[in-house]
């Protein structure tokens, strides 16, 4: 019998991970990647997979067959042969954006349309939450997963602004070799904070314990502190 669960993925530093099959020729040299349907930020399954797939290998230190077992193939050995994995990882769609606040220094905004494609997700795939019949008990649920009421709907026009090139942060790094500058260029990422949702689908529970309530680096520039995210299951 299959397994369906649902996941948020906070990010607690600033995330990067990169869109590499777009060329950009404005500013931004390393953008972020996008849902090809709403062009909002997302991460795509196969990154969040083999984010995933390494934090079983070099953190929770899952033994080899349960990883072949999970994702097919072992990273460790690096063995050719490959297997159909037991779980199915889809995109990570985001759910809430992070926004400077003068009272509390940021809150979260989110859109109907959001809430509204997330139960959509949950009702095509068969994943039943307790307490969620609707729209509106799913941003209730929500809310009490982060212990906050301090959640506000906006309209998709304005989250898509806010979402943009121009306005999402954009990091200038360089390398330098003898004090000169050889490599500089502009990197977009999404503010510590931002919430994403996805879905498993399984024949076992052992990855949800695994990942439950972790910290997993997820994207880039894991040594200069990008991409610590924290993965919780909503139950």
């Amino acid at each position: 019998m299959a397994l369906q669960s649902a996941w948020l993925i906070t990010a607690k530093t600033n995330l990067h991970v990169g869109n590499e099959n777009t060329s950009n020729y404005g500013l931004i040299d390393k953008a972020v990647q996008r849902d090809v349907l709403t062009g909002l930020p997302c991460i795509n399954g196969s990154s969040l997979k083999g984010a995933i797939n390494e934090y079983c290998t070099q953190v929770a230190k899952l033994g080899e067959d349960v990883r072949k077992r999970i994702f097919g193939v072992d990273k460790v050995n690096k063995k050719s042969e490959t297997q159909k994995g037991a779980y199915t990882f889809f995109d990570a769609s985001i759910l809430l954006l992070p926004v400077q606040d003068d009272s509390n220094l940021y809150h979260w905004v989110t859109t109907t349309s959001i809430i509204k494609r997330f139960k959509e997700r949950l009702d095509l795939f068969g994943v039943n939450i307790q307490g969620i019949t609707d729209e509106d008990s799913l941003l209730v649920k929500i809310k009490a997963q982060f212990n906050t009421r301090d959640i506000s709907l906006i309209s998709d026009t304005e989250l898509t602004t806010l979402c943009s090139d121009t306005e999402l942060p954009i990091i200038a790094r360089n390398r330098l070799e003898d004090g000169q500058s050889v490599n500089l260029w502009y990197e977009q990422v999404l503010p510590s904070e931002t919430v994403f949702y996805t879905l498993m689908l399984s024949d076992d529970d052992k990855l949800s314990k695994a990942l439950k309530d972790k910290i997993i680096q997820v994207g880039a520039n894991a040594t200069i502190g990008y991409g610590y995210c924290r993965f919780t299951e909503i139950l």
